[in-house]
């Protein structure tokens, strides 16, 4: 992905419930090796492909131009330039913006160095989860959590920690809140998810680079019965295929393979609005402040 693009849950949303957007989803699902590729470049991130020509999606997605040519072809369009301006009608309103951004990150010969463009990056992907439609969803996903029998959360290498957080977050407020991966690796995370049934939910987390055994994991759980929830950067995540519901908190980032910080905001959501979902929860924690008081330093 092109250190310079920005993306959006809203961009994604948009571009894949659009026609093109449905063609391009069945092509990663039923495509050649090559169709597939392609079609994860452009699902991650439509409005790089939307502002830029055919030459530097090449160089951005290591696939060719002539590649890249028969692919849209297959996509029933005469030629690039008809597919790019297609896919930037499905996300005009979001390019302004993110050409700013890219102008921005350009200025490193001028002064901007990489923590002034990570801090940019990270303000702007927050900035792109405030849509109504990311808000609905959260609100949804802590009905399931209040629902649940059970809340097995679960994620693999950095997006471990990034689970932690979210059990955390939860445990206190609720019974039944299991952190899947905390030692021992995929295997003992699988003989722990074996009690997984009918009535659970499984909250699974992955974030670029993915990890195939989050996946394999939540498969698991679907096929025991359990409701899966998945929180993670883009419909071309592997976990989208996966998942009865799904959280996404784009994560691009200049350098790093991705930013956590995205994945975090939604995090203090989900659990701010499991919180006041039910008068229970707000009496649970100031019963947590009063017996943690006595523990807290507190100011002269």
């Amino acid at each position: 992905m092109s250190p310079s693009s920005s993306w959006s849950a809203e961009a994604d949303r948009r571009f894949n419930s659009s026609p093109l957007g449905q063609k391009v989803l069945s092509l990663l699902k039923q495509g050649s090796p090559s169709q597939r590729s392609l079609s994860d470049f452009i699902l991650r991130d439509p409005i790089f492909v939307a502002t830029h020509g055919i030459e530097e999606v090449a160089k951005n997605s290591s696939i060719s131009a002539s590649t890249i040519s028969r692919y849209v072809r297959d996509l029933g369009l005469s030629g690039y330039p008809e597919f790019r301006a297609a896919v930037g009608e499905t996300v005009h309103a979001l390019i302004a913006p993110v050409k700013k951004l890219g102008a921005e990150l350009d200025k490193g010969s001028a002064g901007q160095g990489a923590a002034e463009a990570s801090l940019a990056n990270g303000l702007r992907s927050i900035e792109s989860l405030t849509d109504p439609q990311t808000a609905r969803t959260l609100r949804e996903v802590a009905v399931l959590i209040k629902n649940a029998r059970n809340v097995w959360v679960m994620g693999f290498g950095l997006s471990s920690h990034l689970a932690a957080m979210l059990a955390l977050g939860l445990q206190p407020y609720r019974d039944g809140v299991v952190n899947v991966v905390q030692y021992g690796g995929t295997e003992v995370a699988a003989g722990r998810l074996m009690s997984v049934g009918r009535g659970d939910l499984v909250i699974a987390l992955a974030f670029p680079r993915y990890s195939a055994d989050v996946t394999d994991l939540a498969n698991a759980a679907k096929r025991a019965g359990a409701g899966v929830v998945a929180l993670t950067d883009s419909i071309a995540s592997p976990l989208a295929g996966v998942t009865d519901t799904l959280l996404l908190a784009a994560a691009p980032h200049p350098l790093l393979p991705s930013s956590s910080l995205p994945a975090l905001a939604m995090i203090e959501a989900l659990v701010s609005e499991f919180l006041v979902s039910d008068p229970a929860h707000v009496e649970r924690a100031s019963r947590l402040a009063a017996a943690m008081a006595a523990y807290l330093s507190s100011s002269s």
